[in-house]
């Protein structure tokens, strides 16, 4: 194996569209990692598709966290503030506040840990810090927030090298005793554009994606073996047979 960086970041989304939240460390299950995207909402406006931000932006103004605990049967409560200063719990008050800020009708859904949270792609995104600063650069910005790009797992090189988990693909990532399939690049939309604190947008930000990386940022993997993961641990790219054929 060969290291290629260190785990600097951990962040989880509770619900699906809304803002997440840091961990110090996270139960990796075979869906990603536990708890993400176990909650979410059918945008009921759009033939049951689901409601994301790229449609209604105003969805990170929720900031959303999970309680402690890895129940197998079903995931633990959830806690969401909105902008407006209100605190939520999974229940009617925040159905109803959701819809008026979405401006449409809404559907309420709660995945359980045997089928998983609800994944665009596949289990886990991939963002490391070299890409993240090359795309601060193309802006003309100190720098970018990584929250930006929803990535589950921010991965500080060995060395600076941008879209360097390009490299990845098709190969396997083992971080403390969990193994992850890259499988493919993640391409961006107008997500990427929204400031995860204000909500004011960015176009630059979509348009660095699409001219430095043919709109491609960070990559998908799959979980192949279970296990945690902490801030700090160090990532190892999986030498495989065929490689040196």
């Amino acid at each position: 194996m060969k290291k290629v960086g260190k785990l600097q970041t951990i962040f989880r989304h509770p619900v699906k569209g809304m803002r997440g939240e840091e961990l110090s460390s996270s139960t990796v299950d075979e869906f990603g990692l536990y708890g993400d995207r176990a909650y979410y909402f059918l945008d009921n406006a759009r033939q049951g598709k689901y409601l994301s931000a790229d449609v209604v932006p105003a969805l990170i103004g929720y900031h959303a966290r999970m309680s402690e605990g890895t129940g197998k049967e079903a995931y633990p409560p959830i806690r969401i503030e909105a902008r407006d200063g209100s605190v939520h719990t999974w229940d009617d008050a925040l159905f109803a506040h959701v819809a008026e800020t979405a401006k449409r009708s809404v559907t309420p859904m709660i995945s359980s840990p045997h089928e998983g949270g609800v994944n665009w792609e596949d289990h886990i995104l991939l963002v490391t810090d070299a890409s993240l600063r090359e795309i601060a650069r193309q802006i003309d910005a100190e720098q970018v927030d990584p929250r930006r790009f929803r990535g589950n797992l921010v991965v500080v090189l060995e060395d600076d090298e941008p879209f360097a988990e390009d490299k990845w693909l098709g190969k396997q990532i083992k971080i403390n005793d969990v193994t992850l399939q890259v499988n493919k690049h993640c391409e961006r939309c107008v997500y990427v554009n929204i400031d995860p604190e204000t909500l004011a947008m960015t176009p630059a930000v979509l348009k660095a994606c699409v001219k430095r990386h043919n709109n491609h940022f960070g990559v998908y993997a799959s979980v192949v073996t279970t296990g945690s993961v902490s801030q700090g641990d160090d990532v190892f790219l999986v030498e495989m047979e065929s490689d040196g054929e």
